[in-house]
């Protein structure tokens, strides 16, 4: 019992010292934003850079970001019809378009957001050609992904959050069909993902 009240009071207490740190809550979050992300999607981890840009009065945006992906280990890719397998470590680097939108300030420092991205870049295999001397196993391609996220944004200060979300996507490759390499990298990101960031207002 007494461990109890001594997490509420230290709760109340993060909440109470928090409120001053905010700013008008019609302003907070409405203003264009950095943002900084890693996270997870499917087998793949991830960084992000991008800026977050407001679009009208209503808590809808729309965010630019580069994003750099890579595998978590060594993939690897057996062929069921010719039991022929293949190894290779992934990476990709790639725009995101983010169309989202957010809810009003909860309690002077928390709103919830949720957002659909659109994925657009090039998958290659560096560590492979670092370690292997091998060209980039998946060859001329075009990478893609469809994803969407919601989170919980949690203001430190009038001007800097965190973020935390979670969702999922599909990701694919265009590129030669019969390279085991490509069918394998198309799946690969796919799946459930989760995000921790920050954002800058500016």
């Amino acid at each position: 019992m007494k461990s109890e009240k001594t997490l509420w009071a230290v709760g109340i207490a993060i909440v109470i010292a928090a409120l001053p740190a905010v700013a008008d809550p019609a302003d907070v979050g409405r203003a264009v934003s950095l943002e900084l992300g890693m996270g997870t999607q499917g087998i793949m981890s991830y960084e992000e850079v991008g800026i977050r840009i407001p679009a009208g009065s209503n808590g809808f945006s729309i965010a630019l970001s580069a994003r750099f992906m890579s595998s978590l280990t060594w993939a690897t890719f057996t062929n069921l019809s010719t039991s022929s397998s293949v190894s290779f470590h992934p990476d990709v680097a790639a725009g995101v378009v983010s169309f989202g939108g957010a809810s009003p300030l909860l309690y002077g420092i928390l709103r919830a957001h949720g957002a659909a991205e659109l994925l657009l870049g090039y998958s290659f295999t560096p560590w492979d050609s670092a370690i292997y001397g091998v060209p980039n196993l998946l060859g001329p391609n075009i990478t893609f992904a469809l994803m969407g996220t919601f989170g919980l944004e949690l203001f430190t200060a009038p001007r800097v959050s965190v973020c935390l979300d979670a969702g999922g996507g599909w990701k694919s490759i265009v590129g030669d069909k019969t390279n085991p390499f490509v069918i394998a990298g198309s799946w690969l990101g796919s799946g459930f993902g989760i995000r921790m960031g920050m954002r800058f207002y500016l």
